[in-house]
This record gives structure tokens, sequence and C-alpha cells, in this order.
């Protein structure tokens, strides 16, 4: 049996603290935009700021907004689904992704359960700050 595609990352500090980012590339209709995300399995969505959107040539104008909660506390965001490809250390794949503008323009954006971790086991070890994900 062959072994499933690994990619071993580390924690990056951003301020006092650790955390598991990690670096893709999202591609839509011959754009592609590397950005830094934050590895999140308890975010339903994947999430990026609407300005991802622009970069990938995608017009969110036309697309039907979507109620979400949780990335800012007590306050339901609006976002609009659009499908790109995601690639992983040379793994590629369709997903999902909310473009919102109820985003901080400074934070990272989010990968999450559904059109991420559904591809992929992800384990976390925080006392030694590195991950290992594993194409499913």
């Amino acid at each position: 049996m062959a072994r499933k595609p690994r990619y071993k990352f580390s924690y990056k500090k951003i301020g006092n603290y650790y955390r598991p980012i990690i670096d893709i590339k999202l591609k839509h209709e011959g754009k592609e935009v590397n950005y830094a995300v934050l590895l999140d399995s308890g975010s339903d969505f994947n999430i990026f700021h609407s300005d991802v959107a622009k970069l990938l040539g995608i017009d969110i104008s036309g697309l039907k907004p979507f109620s979400f909660g949780g990335v800012k506390k007590g306050v339901s965001c609006v976002g609009y689904s659009a499908g790109v490809e995601i690639e992983v250390n040379g793994i590629t794949f369709k997903a999902a992704v909310l473009f919102t503008s109820d985003f901080s323009d400074n934070g990272y954006a989010i990968v999450g359960q559904r059109g991420f971790f559904e591809h992929f086991t992800v384990i976390f070890d925080y006392a030694n700050r590195e991950g290992i994900i594993v194409k499913k």
C-alpha cells in the first residue's frame, strides 16, 4: 500500500503565541495567490478576506450572502461562497471559500472543517510546536 502524502509544518510565533499557520496557494481561473492561513479545527468553513477574491478575479457582488458567526464575538458576519482550488505542499483540491469584509484586514485567513479538514488528517503537537498534515 502506498504511503499517503504528508506535510510537516512548524508553528509560527505571532506576538507572544505560537499558532498553526501554513502557507497555501489559492487558484481560480488562471490566477494564483500565495497566502498564510490558520489551521482552525473549530471553524466550519474556509474564511478569507474579500480582498483575496478581488486578487483572484472573483466578483462576489453577484453571489448569494451567507450569514455566519464566531469570527467576531457576538457579531454575525456575512460572507459570499465561491469555489477555488487550494494547493498545500503540491496537493491541489477544489474547495468552497467564504469571502467576507467582516474580517480583520491584518488577521489570518482560516481553513476549517468543510473545504480543508475533510481532505486531510491533521495532527497538532503544540508542546513541540509542530504538526503533520496527511492527505486522506
